[in-house]
């Protein structure tokens, strides 16, 4: 479990890294924000995945 909560906490990509660059964005915790992707995912899989990949499509233009 605390290698789980380690992985969360780090800001590397796990897979798009669209939650560690909302969560640098706006100073949000890294693990909270992938928490909370990680529910939408599992409520609305395949609208929230669509979404995570089109942020991720976005995410050069934040910067």
């Amino acid at each position: 479990m605390m290698n789980i909560e380690k992985r969360l906490n780090d800001s590397d990509s796990l897979v798009c890294g669209v939650a560690a660059s909302i969560a640098a964005k706006f100073g949000w915790s890294c693990f909270w924000t992938r928490v909370g992707w990680l529910a939408l995912i599992v409520v609305k899989p395949a609208l929230f995945l669509v979404v995570y990949f089109a942020l991720a499509l976005l995410k050069e233009k934040w910067a």
